[in-house]
């Protein structure tokens, strides 16, 4: 499990710089120009998918964070509602996605960034040794690097 560690801290500033570069539409102060804020968008979500399993149940060798803090739960009543619209849009090719379309508003992509955003804290809040030292490592870490500008705690 530690080894994993890297990976979902890595996952998570992906998360953040996606987010922040949809709701904000720029990178290092320059607009993003189409398709780029497109394949933002799309790292957005998928990004966000990925956080949002981490924070569920899992599937076989997923990582997950109740590995790390036992019992760990919190509810992601936006991302709930939106995993099967994106999936079907956005991870898949199938008939779906024509059938039943629906817009992903700006309102829509603050309150799945927020929500967790507000999930990690509470993870990062109930981390206990062995682990709580080496994910804060990995968050200093991650922020020696192109992910210095965020807000990863």
């Amino acid at each position: 499990m530690e080894e994993a560690i890297h990976h979902v801290v890595h996952d998570y500033a992906n998360f953040v710089s996606s987010a922040e570069m949809v709701i904000t539409g720029k990178h290092l102060g320059k607009f993003l120009d189409p398709p780029v804020n497109t394949h933002i968008f799309h790292a957005f979500l998928l990004n966000g998918r990925k956080m949002a399993d981490f924070f569920g149940k899992g599937q076989n060798d997923d990582v997950i964070a109740e590995h790390y803090v036992p019992g760990f739960t919190f509810a992601l009543d936006k991302w709930t509602v939106w995993r099967v619209p994106v999936n079907k849009q956005l991870a898949h090719i199938t008939y779906a996605r024509d059938t039943n379309p629906k817009e992903i508003t700006n309102q829509v992509i603050h309150d799945m960034y927020n929500e967790l955003k507000i999930a990690w804290k509470e993870f990062c809040k109930q981390l206990s040794e062995p682990y709580a030292s080496k994910f804060e490592q990995e968050i200093k870490d991650k922020l020696r690097t192109e992910f210095r500008d965020l807000d990863l705690w």
